[in-house]
């Protein structure tokens, strides 16, 4: 065994070689990690987003409907205007 590690270590180029392989599996690695997280944060922000969508349309249902209460109020009033006159 030391043999071997004695003939490897002799041997640079092997050496460098059997890093630089190590190296790319890291990079592949880390690279598939950081994909991985990114798809994660992305469904997470999809997510968000249609809680926020779901929430901008009940506020636009709520102004709507305030809307048209207001609008009903301004025909009675007017309404009662008239009668008054």
């Amino acid at each position: 065994m030391y043999q071997e590690a004695y003939q490897l270590c002799r041997n640079t180029a092997a050496v460098m070689g059997f890093f630089s392989e190590e190296l790319r599996e890291l990079d592949r690695n880390t690279v598939q990690l950081m994909i991985d997280e990114m798809q994660t944060e992305l469904e997470r922000l999809k997510e968000e987003r249609k809680e926020v969508k779901a929430e901008i349309q009940q506020y636009q249902e709520q102004l709507q409907e305030q809307t048209q209460q207001y609008q009903e109020a301004l025909r009675r009033i007017a309404e009662l205007e008239q009668k008054c006159l």
